[in-house]
């Protein structure tokens, strides 16, 4: 039980860092959706922004689960960690989001201090769309929330289809532009 209030923070930190994921992915995924209500440069300076909310919420997320699962299950952090990632069932597929998700987003920073050129910044910033489907079927499968509650796991799969489908009507608009 002691594990259970740093599960639900790591949880709802996780969430919190999806929704500014879709944000950016909305923002700056060529989609127009919300170009018609804010302006181009807004959203740059949003996007730019949110990346200094994502980071720490992520790790927020990681370091609560690890925490909380190992006061839930007696464990050490190093025993946690380990079976996180030997576990087939949930491991592989959070740890390659995560991973993915953390390069794009060091990328980013490091583009932001002049530390990085331009096109390795953008052929890098192009594994967030590896990274965000990852991180939503790791939510989907294994989430306390949508493992116990199917009209939240709808309404979850609904706000990231709008996203996911917003960027292809965009993409294919673009592409049939061209030829």
């Amino acid at each position: 039980m002691e594990g259970s209030l740093f599960l639900t923070i790591a949880r709802w930190s996780g969430l919190l860092a999806m929704l500014l994921i879709l944000f950016q992915l909305l923002s700056m995924g060529k989609g127009r959706t919300l170009e018609k209500l804010v302006n181009k440069q807004q959203l740059v300076t949003l996007h730019r922004k949110g990346v200094w909310l994502i980071i720490p919420l992520i790790l927020l997320h990681v370091s609560l689960v690890i925490y909380g699962r190992s006061l839930e299950n007696n464990d050490s952090i190093l025993e946690t960690i380990r079976d996180f990632f030997v576990d087939g069932r949930w491991g592989s597929l959070t740890g390659l989001g995560m991973f993915v998700l953390l390069f794009a987003l060091t990328m980013s920073v490091l583009f932001l201090n002049k530390k990085v050129l331009f096109p390795t910044f953008k052929k890098t910033h192009l594994l967030m769309y590896v990274a965000a489907p990852a991180l939503f079927f790791h939510q989907i499968f294994f989430g306390l929330d949508f493992l116990t509650s199917n009209i939240l796991t709808a309404v979850w799969i609904a706000i990231c289809g709008s996203v996911a489908l917003d960027l292809l009507i965009w993409k294919a608009r673009m592409i049939f532009a061209r030829v």
